[in-house]
């Protein structure tokens, strides 16, 4: 998602001279446009084309090249003052070359070839092939080259004949040099150039009229353009088959796509229905030898081979199936059976060059209209088309194949500047018309439905007038990801979001569950629009002819788009995705809520300024000159140095020379007041800004300590630094006192419901201790208080049973001695009756205090143990 760093750059804004690189000399006329002739209101010019950091441009009806960075650099490597003094100002011309290519009529396209050798230079009805030289050649002292150049189609392409709609260079063209070029009639022609063969320019190899193609029954039939000065006779398919755009399917330079996807050129009709051609090959057509074409061939095996032994299972299929599967695997054996044939190209790749499969007619049957799932409410009028096909980025083991996908992503763009994102899940592939011996009926094309995913309004409430122009440019930094140029401005339109997730699910599909989760995709799917490079309002009134953008990425340049707007420059350095903002729009806006510093809210992007473009009319030369030089005769110029006679003559000279000095006053009137209001807005805002920055100063003033000098009546106080230092060390020692503030008031609210006790009952407390340590066998040494005995009442209780039990032992010892003796000894009862007596009150004793001791702990919320309770004390 990229955001734009900085709008047009100073080194193409007046006075430098990258802007003198897009004006048009005092010769030429700056209005490229003409007068359109029906059906070419709305075709936008393609007059901008790129080579790398080469620029191509048509400025008037000439062709101007220069390099980007060589524009760049001579700006930026002097000051602004030097420039006005510079040889580079006086000779703009030195950093750019002029190409006279001899054309007849105003330029509408520059189209230049894959390996940039090429560049198709089309008006609205001829087209002409310019050799482009080297950039060691176009950089040279040489301010005029004249390339060789060929006219293409001496016949085909003239002004008796229908206009140019569209010029596309074949991806899979030998060596880059096959054109295909439509006609707004639907006539599409392809010319496989060669210079060596001046033939290969007057006649194409392959000439296809759409209008008989769709009521074709058999191969065998002349599905030609008709010849030159033919009588064409009305057919409805003349209105319903008027071409606007074509494009193709994909390249086959990216990994993971599907075969049939470079093979098919999709077409977009002026009354909004969709057509496709597959296969369209040229006779000879080349792949790069590397992983991605032996995954395309293996891709194209796979798919045909696949859907054969499928249709040849399925006892349902049709007669028609079943033709197009055994036509197909016909067309994949011919392509194995002919081995390619081994070039080096002049980077030093190898090069396998096939043959067109003769097994096939080389005209593939026209398939459409697609229909709309579901239909739109409105008639639609489309303006441009550009098709993604989706790709395979799984991982595979070494010996499986990366199969691409044969769905693909139709971008529609209507005359209302509305954007149909369309998805097709069936996929296109090679279908033929029969020959004559067939004895299966004339195909009808199957229904094949084109989803609409979403529509995207680029206008909003801005009103397009009926005579705008917009045209689709792909991004050359997202796969999926493209730009539209408006009179409004340029559009950034990405759906990365969204495609890598069905990527993903029609990579592995899994039938359980599939529906719902389409239905979340689809749901959640939210395509990104930006608005990267708006236009002022004031080009947006004015009927300017809308150019082509163009997005170079240079290390040098960075990530820049470049449109024209009337011959005027309009560009934007754009910040790459890969270093944006990792989260969503809506995630970033809800974390930024609550960001708040000192008054300050960051919720709000700041976004920079569009530069102030001084009106054309300031600068623009005279032409009250030119008037007098074409309204009086060389025989009377003398005349004009001397006093002024009246005639009707001069009144008619004064009256023409008044209308254009009206009309120059006025225009320089308009210019001088849209100045005025732009000085009186900018001084309010310097205004603004001077208010806020006194406000500003005031607060740091305050806290630096710089207000007190005013009020200090000689008495140093401390400033700057010292006085940061002197608050900082107040807010530090308030935070120690904030501390221990803290520290107390845990300490209390710690002891809350706790209060202390007195002395008495902490000695009762200690004395409970006591008897607890002294009672509770299961106490610890270490826990002993330290204001009890030497021994514990429980301890004690423990020797008076076991001096019990060895009195009882040695009274029962002594008893049974006096038995076997014969005598017995008698002990007096009354010493052994107080003895008892002094025993048992003892006991009773240490019972009773047990018993008070627990009735005590009790009444204090103390728990007693039960064997405390239940001791048995004997008797």
């Amino acid at each position: 998602m990229p955001k734009a760093i900085s709008y047009t750059p100073a080194w193409l804004t007046r006075p430098a001279p990258g802007y003198d690189f897009f004006v048009p000399t005092a010769n030429q006329s700056g209005d490229n446009n003409g007068k359109a002739k029906a059906g070419e209101a709305k075709r936008p010019k393609k007059t901008m084309a790129t080579r790398g950091t080469e620029l191509f441009v048509v400025v008037g009806n000439e062709i101007r090249w220069t390099d980007m960075v060589k524009l760049k650099e001579s700006t930026e490597g002097s000051s602004s003052q030097s420039l006005y003094q510079s040889n580079r100002i006086e000779h703009p011309g030195d950093l750019y070359r002029t190409l006279r290519v001899p054309v007849h009529g105003k330029i509408k396209q520059l189209v230049i070839s894959p390996e940039g050798d090429y560049m198709a230079v089309a008006t609205s009805h001829t087209i002409h092939i310019a050799i482009l030289p080297e950039f060691s050649q176009l950089d040279s002292d040489t301010k005029i080259i004249k390339p060789k150049t060929f006219q293409l189609g001496p016949t085909a392409h003239v002004l008796d004949e229908s206009p140019i709609a569209s010029i596309l260079w074949h991806p899979l063209g030998h060596h880059g040099h096959c054109l295909v070029t439509i006609t707004i009639d639907a006539v599409i022609r392809q010319w496989e150039l060669n210079r060596a063969d001046r033939s290969t320019f007057s006649e194409p190899s392959l000439s296809v009229d759409l209008k008989k193609l769709a009521n074709a029954t058999s191969n065998e039939e002349d599905l030609g353009a008709s010849k030159f000065g033919a009588n064409k006779g009305f057919s409805p398919d003349s209105v319903e088959l008027e071409v606007v755009s074509a494009c193709f399917g994909d390249f086959p330079e990216q990994e993971g796509v599907h075969g049939w996807a470079p093979m098919t050129l999709w077409i977009a009709m002026a009354e909004g229905d969709v057509y496709a051609l597959c296969p369209f090959l040229p006779s000879k057509w080349q792949l790069n030898r590397s992983e991605s074409a032996s995954t395309f061939i293996q891709t194209l095996s796979t798919s045909i081979e696949t859907n054969y032994a499928s249709v040849q299972e399925d006892p349902d299929a049709s007669a028609e199936a079943r033709e197009t599967a055994a036509n197909q695997l016909s067309w994949l054996s011919d392509l194995k059976h002919h081995e390619p044939f081994e070039e080096i190209s002049d980077s030093g790749e190898i090069i396998d060059v096939y043959s067109r499969p003769g097994s096939t007619p080389a005209c593939p049957l026209l398939q459409g209209p697609f229909t709309l799932v579901p239909e739109l409410d409105e008639e639609i009028e489309l303006s441009d088309i550009i098709v993604f096909s989706l790709k395979t980025f799984s991982e595979f083991a070494h010996d499986e194949v990366a199969e691409g996908i044969p769905a693909a992503v139709i971008c529609l763009l209507t005359d209302t500047c509305k954007v149909h994102l369309c998805l097709d899940l069936e996929g296109i592939e090679a279908r033929w018309l029969p020959s004559n011996m067939d004895w299966i009926s004339p195909p009808e094309s199957p229904e094949h439905n084109l989803v609409l995913v979403e529509t995207i309004e680029l206008s909003g409430n801005t009103p397009i007038s009926p005579s705008a122009q917009q045209v689709i440019t792909p991004d050359v930094h997202s796969d999926y990801a493209f730009f539209v140029t408006h009179p409004s401005g340029v559009f950034y339109i990405s759906m990365e979001s969204w495609i890598r997730k069905l990527e993903n699910e029609l990579c592995v599909p899994q039938g359980e569950g599939a529906e719902f989760r389409s239905q979340l995709l689809f749901e959640k799917a939210r395509t990104v629009v930006e608005y990267p490079l708006p236009i002022e309002p004031e080009l947006q009134k004015s009927s300017q002819a809308v150019t082509s953008s163009i997005v170079i990425e240079d290390g040098n340049i960075g990530y820049f788009l470049l449109t024209l707007i009337g011959q005027e420059p309009f560009g934007a350095l754009l910040d790459t995705p890969d270093n944006a903002y990792p989260f969503d729009g809506e995630v970033l806006q809800e974390l930024s809520k609550s960001v708040m510093v000192a008054g300050m809210d960051f919720t709000q992007e700041s976004k920079p300024r569009v530069p102030f473009q001084p009106a054309k009319e300031l600068y623009d030369k005279t032409k009250l000159m030119d008037v007098i030089i074409n309204r009086v005769p060389q025989r009377r110029r003398g005349t004009l140095k001397e006093e002024v006679r009246l005639s009707p003559a001069n009144l008619d000279l004064l009256m023409h020379v008044h209308r254009v000095l009206s009309k120059e006053t006025n225009q320089l009137g308009v210019a001088v007041a849209d100045l005025f209001r732009r000085c009186e807005r900018l001084r309010d805002e310097f205004r603004n800004q001077i208010s806020m920055t006194a406000d500003l100063t005031v607060k740091i003033d305050s806290v630096t300590g710089e207000d007190e000098l005013e009020n200090s009546n000689n008495i140093p106080v401390n400033v700057g630094n010292a006085k940061l230092e002197e608050q900082f060390e107040g807010i530090r020692r308030r935070q120690e006192e904030l501390s221990s503030q803290y520290d107390r008031i845990r300490r209390k609210l710690a002891s809350v419901g706790n209060r202390e006790l007195s002395e008495k009952e902490s000695y009762w407390v200690e004395e409970l201790e006591i008897m607890d340590f002294a009672l509770d066998q299961t106490r610890r040494t270490d826990q002993k208080p330290r204001n009890m005995g030497e021994t514990p009442t429980w301890q004690r209780l423990q020797e008076l049973k076991g001096l019990k039990e060895e009195l009882a032992g040695q009274a029962e010892a002594v008893s049974k001695a006096v038995k076997e003796e014969g005598h017995s000894v008698r002990v007096p009862p009354r010493p052994r009756r107080e003895e008892n007596e002094e025993v048992q009150r003892l006991l009773e004793m240490d019972a009773d205090l047990i018993k008070l001791t627990v009735e005590r702990l009790q009444k204090l919320g103390i728990s007693v143990p039960m064997k405390l309770q239940e001791s048995n004390v004997p008797s």
